[in-house]
Order: C-alpha cells, then structure tokens, then sequence
C-alpha cells in the first residue's frame, strides 16, 4: 500500500491536533526499515526497525494496529543512579525535563609547562611546593585561578600578574583554597604564592585553571555546605548587608537557591543542583542580612560586583516594591553588556507593575508553578513575566541541613541554572539568542501561547540544549499581546549582525515604520504608529529587500466562548477547536457570525495563524491591490511566495468571498499536494475546471472533504464551514508546515 494511502488511513482516524504537551514517547517495530516512512510524521528517531515516535494517546492506538507494526512499547525513562537521599524528592527536576548536563568542569592546567621556582616543571596534578609560577598558556583562555593548599597557619595570599607585571587579580585570606577571577586573558601568568609569617612552608595540593561560565547569586549569602560543590567561590565573595569577610549566610534563602544550582550531585548526600559538574561557577553576593531584608543601593553594589568579575547570569530571587536609580542604572549596564539578570517576580500575588527589579528593562522574570504544573497561588503575575519554573516546596541545602522553600526566589535559579548551561554549550551565541531558547522551547502551562500568570511557559530543560539557533531579536518590554500604551517607549534588541540593515515594522500585517538598524537596542513608540493592539511583526532585509531575519509575536487567543455559537449549533466542535488552535479569534464585539460568507482575506489569515509562518524571503507585494502599508499584507505576501495564494490580473482581491473550489486549490498548495498523483476517482460531476478537479480530488482521496457526486465549486464558504474543514485538514496542516516554512 502507498505511502499516502498509510497516511491518509492514520490522519482518517486522528481528527483533531494536540499541542506537544500531550504527546508521549513510544517505541515502534515495524516488519522493515522501508515501512519507517508511513510514520515520518510522528518521527523521532530510528535504530534499523524501531522507531522513537511522539504521539497522543489516540494516535498509539491507531499506529498500534497497522499491519506493519510488531509491537509497540512506551520508552521508558531511566535517570542517572544517583544517591541523593532527597533526589527522589525532587518532583522540579522531571517537570523541567532536567537531565544531567553532558559538559564537564576541566583543568585546563593539566600538561601544562610551568616554571616553579626558577625550574621547569609539567604540571600533572600532584602536590609541589613553589612560590613563584610562570605558566604559558599560550591561547587558552583562564576564567579563574585557584590554589588549595596543604594547610592553614593563619592568614597567606595569592596574586596573579600578566607578563608585564600587570595585576590580573589577587586574593588574600585565611581559607585552605583562594581562587582568582581573572580580568582578562593573558599569553603567560605568573602567580605568586605567599604566606611569609607562616612556620611551615605551604605545599600547593592543587592548582586549578578553569574556564567557567560565572553565575552571581546576589541573595543572602551562602555557607560552606558539606553538599555544595568546589564551584561556588567562597573565597571571593562578598557582603555588603552585614559588612563581614566573606558573604556568610545568616538568613538562610542564599544558601538554599546556591543549592537548587550546585548541589553536589550522586553524593550520598541531599539533593542534585542542576549544574552537575558543568564549567560553571557560582559567586555568592550577600546584600540581604539576617532578617532577609536589603537596600537597593546593597543590591545594586552586589550587581556591580557581578559585573566586575566577569559573571555571565545574575540571579536576583528578591523583590520588592519600588524604584530606584541606582539599582536600575546598573541592570541596564548589565543588560547592555549582555548578562542575563534573572529576578524573582516575588510572592505577594499582586502585579508586577511596581515591583523591582522584576520591573526593570531586559530583566528575565520568573513567576512560579506548583507541582500540578499550574502558577503558584502566591506568585505574581503581569506582562513583565517571562517565562515560569517550580517554584512549590523545594528541598535544598540551607544553614544547617536541608529543608523545603517555596515561591518566585526557588523558581528563579532554575531558569539562571538553564541560562548559564547554554551559555557554557553556545559560547558563540549571544545573550539574545540564548534567551530566545527559553521563550520558543518554553512549555504551555497556563494558557495557550504567551500568558502573564506563566509567561511563555514553563522552562524545559533538554528542548532549549536541542532547539537550532535562534535569531537575535528581542522586545525588551513588549509581550505578545501585551496592550500598546500611549506614552511609552518600547525598546527593541537586535544582535550586532543585524546592525546596517534595513529594519521594517507591521502591526496587524500592516507595514507602519521602515527605519534604519544604527544600534543594538532601538526605541519606538508603538502608540503613535498604531494606536492599537495586535499582532507585531519586526522584518529585518539587506538592501535588496532579502530578508534576512524576522520576529513575529501573535496575539494569544483566549479561550472565551462567543456569544453567538451556542452548543446547539451544528459547528460549535469545530469553531471551539479551531480557536483552541489558534485559527480563528472572532469579531471585536465577542461574536464569530458563522453564517457570514468567508473572504479571501480571511482564509489567509486562517492558514498563516495554523502554519505560524514567519516572513517572506523577499519584502515584496506581488498584487497591486495588497500594498505592503494594507493591513494582513505580510501575511498575504508570505502565502504569495509560498505559492498558496496566485491572484488574478496582478491583483488579490482580498475581500470576495472565497468559493468552495478557491478553498481546495488553497489547501493543495498549503498541503503540497498539488504535484501528487491521484490514485483514485471520485464521480464530481459539477467539477469542470481542470485544476479544482485535481485539487477536489487529492482532498478526497484523503478524506478531507466527502465524496459526494457533487462538490459545488462555486458556492461561497461559511466561516463555520471554513472552520469545519480546517479542523479536518490541522494534522496535515502541521506534517507540511516544517517542509513549507
């Protein structure tokens, strides 16, 4: 049997699309590797004759009894045998899709030539005594510096210094490691090791040379936990709440979100941190004192210090109401300098409108969810949300022992631990990109698409290492959605690439502003173009209209009933499930008008909104009546040069009602289907036109419209019909929109 006909017995019994969130991963043996392919739809993986699938639960019913399949079996998942006593307790960790991460901490120098004490020496990780060591390089790169010695008589120090003589950085005290973060790269080190009121010369048990991602937890501090791993750099932190050597937690909350990050994994001790053994340290800042409570004018020195020592992420798990100068001078000087600064969206269950540094510009907020993957009660909610993570009871290590924490502050070091993660795996992408990992790959928790309880959704943690490289362009303050206000700047971040290109701005589909790419981050005032809400779309192109890179944000549809669709009517299945996938969103008075004939216009629509089609390749109208400054006109430009929509005489013609025999050429060429054979058909007598005959005819022979001797071409189409079909055809809709796209 062919391919089609496989497929079209499976599409025949599956009548409705799930999101992703519904599916699971199942194994499937097939008699022979050719028979793979009636399953490409639901593809994951192979190996010879079984076949990873994702599927609903209705769809592995139907695979299950095809003729070629032998068994079929669930995937079960294993996890690392770890020996945490609290992991099995740790219900964030299978919700997020967390598995260990594959990178590993390095030595960088191991084999490395050094020069002790004016004698050459291979360093090969045994214990030495020195004082003076010169270490070549060469270009590796050292994040830090750091020496642990034999044993303490009081207090020593360390200084390393570049071939010049100039300071890379230095550290004193009475600990039995310091480390150094190092300023800037250098050829050749030379480190001074020097304890000159000691009895007993100290012999140097390690010497470590890392290049470590930096994450900056500026919270209350953080004890030297027996389950804390040698990642978290006790011997350069900082307090400036309570003004004391190093940032000695006496409250408690820091320590417990370092743990979420650093726990020490397969221990036999307490909980697993999701960094495992990855490149990254962690850099505890203590502005909040014993009561939990801290200035912004601490928070912000604590911020300034992260940034001056090179940390990648800062992870702020405090809010609180309020605004303040100093604090948000330096989170843009973070932001502009490409540090993700991720921040609490606090507990109060209140907006977030006045609450900071939730509030601030390019800020990644976090809300909470529980462990029924809905938001947390306490949680706060509003268009500053970005994205959500567990945030309900989690064990983590604390002043003495373990205990359980809940709220925004446990939620936000998940999404710092996944941020550093990706910067240590995508070094060459920029911060932009890395954060676009979390929005596409987020998982819908709340409502469908973006939503201000959950933000896009609830992190997951294997999806943002897999997805393929985003392009760098980001609203800073700008949510999908998110109402245009009068009065306000919008801010708009694109990576350095983009900078010389051509920038153009659509609101509804609408072309309103062409401008210049001069800079990184780019202001525009959405109201005085717009002065409404919509869909936006920015569409960067070089200068012969190519485009080169596109954003575009959809307004979420909600799911409110509307009023004139009650459940008596004969569509009420379909309209409701064409608007939960996200085809149809009704008239601004709440009504649908099913009755209504469809136009041209809104068939397009329909299918741009399924597909999620991004922009054209080039930014060119083809039809003299669809001028780029028409609203919908992206959208009918993208369909345009996909070869779904053809016109006539050079024009459109949005606005006629679509005929029953437009609609089947529409889908053909959505579908692709246009150059396949017909295999079978069907007696349509009143089809006389040669291309809706074939296009008539693929649909039937796929049971997407009924075979009737009949199909009235020429009768106009219901926007009830028209949804009715659709939800015939989304599963196809959804094999053919990666081949499309």
């Amino acid at each position: 049997m062919s391919r089609w006909l496989w497929l079209s017995f499976i599409f025949l019994f599956i009548p409705q699309v799930v999101w992703a969130s519904e599916k699971e991963e199942w194994i499937v043996q097939v008699r022979h590797t050719s028979d793979v392919r009636h399953l490409q739809p639901y593809v994951v993986d192979t190996i010879g004759t079984f076949v990873k699938v994702a599927v609903t639960e209705e769809e592995r019913e139907n695979i299950s009894r095809l003729p070629f399949v032998l068994n079929m079996e669930k995937n079960d998942i294993k996890r690392a045998a770890v020996d945490d006593p609290l992991f099995s307790e740790q219900w964030s960790l299978a919700v997020i899709d967390w598995h260990i991460p594959s990178l590993t901490s390095m030595n960088r120098l191991i084999g490395k030539q050094m020069i002790v004490d004016g004698r050459e020496y291979v360093y090969d990780g045994e214990s030495f005594e020195g004082e003076h060591i010169v270490i070549a390089l060469g270009e590796e790169t050292l994040s830090r510096l750091s020496v642990t010695v034999d044993h303490i008589e009081g207090s020593w120090r360390i200084q390393v210094k570049d071939e010049t003589g100039a300071m890379l950085g230095e550290n004193e005290g009475e600990l039995a490691r310091l480390d150094v973060l190092l300023s800037r790269p250098s050829s050749t080190v030379h480190l001074y090791v020097m304890a000159p009121n000691w009895t007993n010369r100290p012999r140097i048990v390690e010497l470590k040379g890392v290049n470590h991602v930096i994450v900056a937890i500026v919270d209350s501090g953080v004890v030297q936990h027996e389950d804390l791993n040698d990642h978290v750099l006790y011997s350069v932190s900082v307090d400036y709440a309570e003004k004391k050597r190093y940032a000695d937690d006496t409250f408690g909350h820091g320590t417990h979100v370092t743990g979420i990050l650093a726990a020490v994994g397969n221990n036999g001790k307490g909980i697993a941190g999701l960094i495992g053994d990855a490149p990254i340290d962690i850099l505890p800042i203590k502005v909040l004192d014993r009561y939990g409570v801290g200035g912004d004018f601490e928070i912000a020195k604590g911020v300034k210090y992260a940034l001056d020592h090179g940390a990648s992420v800062i992870n702020l798990s405090l809010a609180g109401q309020g605004e303040t100068e100093v604090l948000k001078a330096i989170i843009e000087e973070a932001v502009k300098r490409g540090v993700h600064v991720v921040a609490a969206a606090g507990n109060s269950h209140m907006a977030t409108t006045n609450v900071y540094p939730a509030s601030y510009l390019g800020v990644i907020t976090v809300a909470a969810i529980n462990r029924q993957q809905a938001p947390l009660s306490i949680s706060n909610y509003g268009w500053e949300v970005d994205v959500s993570a567990p945030g309900d009871f989690l064990w983590s290590t604390y002043i003495s022992g373990y205990r359980t924490m809940r709220g925004t502050s446990m939620a936000t070091p998940h999404v710092s631990a996944l941020l550093a993660v990706l910067r240590a795996t995508y070094s060459e992408e920029d911060a932009l990109q890395l954060r676009k990992r979390l929005w596409k790959t987020a998982k819908d928790v709340h409502w469908r698409g973006y939503d201000m309880y959950t933000g896009y959704g609830m992190i997951q943690w294997q999806q943002a290492l897999a997805l393929s490289a985003p392009l760098g362009i980001d609203w800073l303050n700008l949510q999908p959605g998110q109402p245009i206000e009068k009065n306000r700047t919008y801010i708009l971040a694109l990576s350095s690439p983009f900078v010389g290109k051509q920038g153009h701005l659509f609101v509804n589909g609408k072309l309103v502003c062409s401008f210049n790419v001069d800079r990184e981050m780019m202001s525009f005032r959405l109201f005085d173009l717009a002065q409404q809400q919509g869909d936006i779309a920015v569409v960067i192109t070089d200068d012969q209209k190519r485009v080169v890179a596109s954003d575009v944000r959809l307004v979420p549809i909600r799911m409110t009933s509307f009023s004139d669709v009650n459940r008596t009517h004969w569509a009420y299945d379909a309209i409701t499930q064409a608007k939960q996938r996200g085809m149809i969103r009704g008239y601004p008075d709440g009504t649908f008008r099913p009755h209504v004939y469809l136009t041209r216009r809104q068939s397009i629509i329909m299918l741009y909104r399924l597909l999620s089609w991004e922009a054209p390749s080039v930014l060119r109208s083809p039809f003299s009546d669809v001028p780029l400054t028409s609203t919908d006109a992206l959208a009918v430009v993208t369909a345009a040069e996909k070869g779904v929509v053809k016109g006539s005489g050079g024009r459109a013609r949005l606005d006629e009602p679509l005929t029953r025999g437009q609609l089947a050429l529409l889908l053909t060429r959505a579908l692709q289907l246009d150059n396949e054979p017909i295999r079978s058909v069907y007696p349509f007598q009143d089809v006389t036109q040669r291309d809706v005959w074939l296009a008539v005819q693929l649909l039937a022979e796929r049971g997407l419209i009924a075979k009737h001797a009949f199909f009235r071409p020429n009768d106009p189409v219901t926007r009830a019909q028209m949804c009715a079909i659709m939800v015939r055809v989304s599963t196809l809709i959804r094999q053919y929109s990666t081949k499309s796209a």
